[in-house]
């Protein structure tokens, strides 16, 4: 039956109610009560409807498998069995299918999210480091599981992003495990409403009709206690990869015949993860009369701590959080009318004596008091009543000085998220988004053959896994006389006035694991790792020295970008607006996109009403910005260089063109894929003029006169970078063609402001530097805000422009 059929619980029928009337919310439930579908169904219906919401939604989330099984169950969903189609996608470190945020309903992590609105997106360069921000702030948002966020980095920063964004767009932010008194202190802080549901209505939930006990063992998990306890159906979480992968061979080695064992962790390909994770639903969902396999036992890390429908009989989980051991626990007895047990062990010691609370080590106060509390309650039924009580036990105090600390540190935040969005400082990474950052990991023999590192699948790996395993892997390469341990790639810097060349990397090989910092993407030897479709990857298991991590699926067959065609300055703007104003058929991507002005429509007319401007200033400032951000090209020496390109390019095709001398152009023939082509343009590029700066300087004045100083500032900053980001804005000397003026009237006709006076545009001045002062404020919420969404409706309609026929 489609969801849109399904009898919706009271909760999810509030969540609705108040997201559809504009209002944000911040919702506790507890695991398996259906807080997925509360997210998603406003999202469909308003879709299906066509009412009043947004017509994109980011739903992020703390893991890249999470949003991988988001991803794959919603897909196939097939929107729930609303009608209208829309575009869904995925965009993680691992599986980099969406860079540009450009579906409709698009599954990432919150490291994703977050680093596209600071304006450093780890899926793309920092030249095009300001595209994506303006989805951010334009989109529903759903933050799902706001529990597993690092307290100290990811979550204030998207407890600043929520802030800036009332009334804007509606957000959800969702968790099981959260105490009272800190969901009541968040909607308190981001003026949303909180809706926490009793034990009562938990209760009435169906279900939520079962029975588990969570029992303490004062003892390290082991193979021996799982086999001891098993019937039919068990699972094992361990707190990291290595000690799943060591529990997962213990049990190999030990279990009896007629019981399957299978591991689960981030580390698998996702071709193998995809069959891991069927043979789970399969085994371990709510449809018995599927089972194929009598006996199983599931060993398994935190990717299966939230968002998978499984139960068992019994769970076997380390230490951790108390947050964390509650959402482990919703994977047994699951279900309506089930019973099970939950065992809860004690943290392996080290032979320092030194409890191992990775990747847990600054919440150990935490994990002591969620020890005391789950040890006070040990053997008892636990209701979601309990839960809350547990967590408020174990949680509480932290929760307490975090929210203190949000309101001591809320200007300093702010001003470093200001920072970086200026200055696209990737290292702000560390304090802004994750402390205990992770690294996308390829195998390969040959990195310095990779023309993109990144159409490889990868696989995640915190970069302290990394730090601890760089030594022992260099040894064994220096004593096994291995040429190489491990590359990463560096992008070049891109050209700034150009979208004509593609990202080119750089390989280098690292020297000491203190190479990794700052770096993205590492290459490692495949001499020195494994994988297999049991186990996974592994550092320092020597594998097959010809090994090599395979291309991701979506780019197998995927093109660099399309040719570049000559086009006059006039009929470039009017394929733009058509991009703006007209759903478009991407032809590398053979996906239909929603047009632009659908695409920020909720956002514009909530920050009209917000900033109190008049209905339609922010579509006359788009307009604008169409308008002048190419009027550099209007320039004698860019019309010069290109009309001598263009014959010599013309002359390499054997079409021997003569351009007239009245010809205005806006781009010219060009395809990088044609090596002539590229050493030709190579030769000739530093010949040609720069014009995005001085498209702002020209038009600076005219700009001022036709909007408020807060969104020409915004206009003029999203001329200035509509070619890179970090762009600053200083312009050399300029003279306009003597047909350029004629020629604007026409591009004006074009954006429909045919009775808008150019009198302010200056057509010729010299070199200068007066643009830096007169940009945008990134700690001015209406002048971000604005230059967010239009950088994006630029940059976004200026580079599909070439695909519109």
């Amino acid at each position: 039956m489609p969801l849109h059929q399904f009898p919706l619980h009271q909760f999810q029928k509030d969540v609705d109610e108040r997201l559809s009337d504009g209002r944000s919310v911040i919702l506790q439930a507890p695991t398996g009560a259906g807080k997925t579908r509360a997210a998603l169904y406003p999202f469909f219906r308003a879709w299906e409807e066509g009412s009043d919401f947004p017509r994109k939604c980011i739903y992020s989330v703390p893991l890249r498998v999470l949003a991988n099984q988001f991803w794959d169950e919603y897909a196939r969903a097939r929107n729930f069995g609303f009608l209208k189609p829309l575009n869904m996608t995925i965009q993680t470190g691992a599986r980099p299918d969406d860079p540009k945020l450009e579906g409709d309903l698009i599954f990432t992590t919150v490291d994703q999210t977050l680093s596209n609105f600071l304006n450093i997106p780890y899926a793309l360069s920092l030249g095009q480091g300001n595209i994506n921000a303006g989805a951010v702030v334009s989109s529903y948002l759903v933050f799902d599981e706001l529990h597993l966020y690092d307290s100290k980095t990811s979550l204030p920063t998207i407890l600043h992003l929520l802030r800036i964004l009332r009334n804007v767009v509606p957000f959800l932010v969702m968790t099981a495990t959260f105490s009272t008194d800190r969901v009541q202190a968040l909607a308190q802080w981001l003026d949303a409403e909180p809706l926490v549901l009793s034990g009562h209505e938990a209760a009435a939930i169906p279900s939520q009709e079962k029975t588990r006990r969570v029992h303490t063992v004062d003892a390290e998990l082991t193979a021996e206690a799982i086999l001891q306890s098993h019937n039919q159906r068990s699972i094992a979480i361990c707190n990291t990869v290595r000690q799943a992968q060591r529990l997962f061979k213990s049990l190999c080695s030990k279990v009896t015949k007629g019981i399957e064992v299978r591991l689960l962790h981030s580390r698998f390909l996702q071709s193998d993860r995809n069959k891991h994770e069927e043979w789970l639903q399969r085994e371990f969902g709510s449809n018995k009369d599927e089972y194929t396999v009598k006996s199983a036992i599931l060993v398994a890390t935190q990717v299966i701590e939230v968002g998978v429908d499984i139960t068992s009989q019994v769970l076997h989980t380390e230490l951790a959080p108390a947050a964390s051991v509650i959402q482990r626990a919703g994977r047994c007895a699951r279900y309506q009318q089930e019973v099970g047990d939950v065992y809860v062990y004690q943290l392996r010691v080290d032979d320092n004596d030194r409890i191992q609370y990775a990747p847990y080590q600054g919440q150990s106060d935490i994990c002591e008091r969620t020890w005391k509390a789950f040890q006070a309650q040990s053997s008892q039924i636990f209701d979601f009543g309990r839960e809350l009580d547990i967590v408020n036990d174990a949680h509480g105090p932290d929760d307490t000085q975090m929210m203190n600390q949000l309101r001591a540190n809320r200007h300093y935040l702010a001003e470093r998220v200001k920072e970086t969005i200026r200055a696209q400082e990737r290292g702000a990474a560390r304090e802004l988004i994750r402390s205990v950052d992770s690294r996308t990991v390829i195998v390969h023999p040959d990195p310095k053959s990779i023309e993109n590192p990144w159409i490889f699948e990868g696989f995640g790996i915190f970069r302290g896994s990394l730090f601890g395993a760089y030594e022992d892997l260099d040894t064994r390469a220096n004593s096994e006389q291995i040429e190489w341990t491990m590359m990463t790639a560096d992008a070049l810097p891109e050209d700034a006035e150009s979208n004509r060349s593609r990202t080119v990397y750089r390989w280098r090989h690292l020297t000491s694991k203190d190479d990794m910092v700052g770096t993205l993407l590492l290459a490692i030897n495949p001499a020195l790792v494994s994988y297999s479709s049991a186990t996974g990857f592994q550092l320092g298991v020597p594998g097959d020295p010809t090994w090599k991590s395979p291309l991701h699926s979506t780019n197998r067959q995927r093109p660099h970008f399309l040719p570049y065609r000559r086009e006059t300055l006039v009929e470039h703007v009017r394929r733009m607006m058509k991009v703006y104003e007209h759903p478009f058929f991407d032809l590398q991507e053979q996906t239909q996109r929603q047009s632009l002005t659908d695409e920020i429509a909720y956002a514009v007319a909530h920050l009209e009403r917000k900033f109190q401007w008049p209905t339609g200033t922010l579509d006359k400032a788009i307009r604008l910005v169409i308008a002048a951000h190419d009027i550099g090209k209007l320039d004698e020496k860019w019309q010069d260089w290109a009309h001598r390109w263009q014959e010599k390019v013309s002359d390499l095709r054997g079409e021997n063109l003569t351009i007239p001398a009245d010809y205005l152009a806006g781009h010219t023939d060009y395809d990088n894929q044609k090596e002539t082509e590229r050493k030709a343009d190579q030769q000739m590029s530093h010949l040609r003029p720069n014009h995005a700066a001085e498209s702002a300087y020209a038009a600076m004045k005219w700009l001022r006169d036709n909007l408020d100083d807060p969104l020409a500032r915004a206009t003029l900053t999203a001329i200035v970078r509509h070619h890179t980001a970090g762009a600053r804005g200083s312009n050399k000397q300029y003279s306009a063609h003597h047909l350029a003026r004629k020629e604007f009237q026409k591009i004006l006709s074009e954006v429909g402001l045919a009775e808008t006076t150019d009198t302010d545009i200056d057509w010729s001045f010299p070199a200068s530097e007066r643009l830096m002062n007169r940009q945008f404020r990134p700690n001015r919420p209406k002048e971000l805000l604005a230059y967010l969404l239009l950088v994006r409706v630029l940059r976004l309609s200026d580079q599909r422009s070439q695909s519109w026929t």
